[in-house]
């Protein structure tokens, strides 16, 4: 309960900094129920921080997450049904590096993590589900640089037009301690492996379609109950993981609008953690206000999970949102209902 009030008060100590050009965060704090007898109260502090120098094409990026909850995860879920969840975290980092931009891309080069860059897009940023932000397909199966953990980098993309291309080359395996041998900085490819994911994209107008694949040369074994191997049980085998996303705006007027969105992924083998995740959604927006419904199906080595997620984000002012969602989710462990109810304050 300390940490949580501490995370609580350096959120309103730090929003206090926002008139600083360079510093700006976002602070999250969200109270689960299952509709019976368990909750929890998950809360999350994003500090960003972006010092641009010599010509202005180029920039220092740190950015530190912080975690407190008061319990432990509410729902025996398999997908996550909170993108905000993870162990309690004094400080970890998010993204520590050199960012250089040229007139159609960028490089960078430091600590990051794949949430940085691909698989969000605007209808999928709206909902609370884990496998909004990458598909489990790929966090099930590796250890990688995910929420909340990062790894070295190299990043680039390149935009033509209504295309871009981004691709980043990390560490096999991610890590978020202050230790020697558990810290972000670590570079260990005969142990840990190399991941690489490479994504393409076309955005025009209402329209948003990725495809993409991700490579990892290692094999991480999972056992009856679903946890994955760590790096020292690792062997060298590569696989992959393959996924193609659409968004499409089927209404607008005004400011407010309509869309619609479907995604599929597979890895291309069976041993992983998950090998066949899909989804369809849709989502309604206008100047205050995001609604929006979706469902899920995911095939995991010990069974499948299906789940749908009902949400409505309410923007009261330039600061602050408030959420609340509902989900059902269905695997072999029962039947979950759960009930968050989330504000964002961003500064």
């Amino acid at each position: 309960m300390n940490r949580v009030l501490f995370v609580f008060l350096l959120g309103c100590i730090n929003a206090s900094l926002a008139r600083a050009q360079n510093i700006s965060g976002e602070y999250t704090t969200e109270w689960q129920w299952d509709m019976k007898k368990k909750t929890n109260w998950v809360n999350q502090l994003r500090l960003d921080l972006n010092i641009p120098f010599g010509n202005g094409k180029d920039s220092f990026e740190a950015a530190t997450l912080h975690v407190a909850k008061t319990d432990d995860t509410i729902a025996d879920d398999w997908q996550g049904f909170s993108n905000i969840e993870a162990d309690n975290m004094f400080a970890s980092i998010a993204v520590l590096g050199f960012m250089h931009e040229w007139k159609s891309g960028h490089v960078f080069l430091g600590v990051r993590n794949v949430n940085e860059d691909f698989f969000t897009s605007d209808v999928t940023s709206l909902f609370l589900n884990g496998s909004e932000g990458i598909f489990p397909t790929i966090a099930a199966s590796y250890p990688i640089a995910n929420y909340p953990v990062s790894g070295l980098t190299v990043y680039f993309d390149v935009t033509k037009g209504a295309w871009t291309f981004r691709n980043s080359l990390y560490n096999g395996v991610g890590y978020n301690g202050w230790k020697r041998r558990d810290n972000p900085f670590i570079v260990r490819p005969k142990k840990d492996g190399i991941f690489n994911i490479s994504q393409l994209e076309y955005s025009r107008g209402g329209s948003n379609y990725f495809a993409g694949v991700a490579v990892h040369n290692r094999q991480f074994p999972i056992d009856e109950e679903g946890e994955m191997a760590s790096a020292d049980e690792a062997c060298r085998h590569t696989s992959c993981a393959w996924w193609v996303y659409g968004e499409q705006t089927v209404w607008a007027a005004a400011d407010r609008s309509v869309a619609c969105m479907a995604q599929y992924s597979e890895n291309t083998s069976r041993d992983n953690g998950c090998y066949r995740y899909a989804e369809l959604g849709c989502a309604y927006t206008d100047s205050s206000n995001e609604c929006g419904l979706s469902a899920q199906y995911a095939r995991f080595n010990q069974g499948t999970e299906r789940s749908v997620e009902l949400t409505w984000r309410r923007q009261i002012n330039k600061t602050i949102a408030l959420q609340p969602s509902f989900q059902y989710i269905n695997n072999d462990n029962g039947d979950f209902f759960v009930l968050c109810a989330r504000m964002c304050i961003s500064f």
